[in-house]
């Protein structure tokens, strides 16, 4: 079984809890970097622009054009 394969058969379990546990969780644990990390809030802010629209390219295309 490949890992995709198996982490499609976790996902289908899911519910819309779990997925807001999860963005929760990430939330966290970037607040959390900058925490330990202090020199990532000095990068320019079209860094993490560019970062946020490369990220949502695949899943806005999916919900939109297929």
């Amino acid at each position: 079984m490949s890992i995709i394969t198996w982490s499609n058969e976790k996902i289908k379990k899911m519910d819309w809890l779990d997925f807001a546990l999860v963005k929760t969780g990430c939330v966290a644990f970037g607040i959390l970097l900058v925490i330990f990390v202090p020199e990532l809030l000095e990068l320019n802010i079209w860094w993490f622009v560019g970062i946020f629209v490369l990220a949502l390219i695949r899943p806005l295309y999916r919900i939109y054009f297929k």
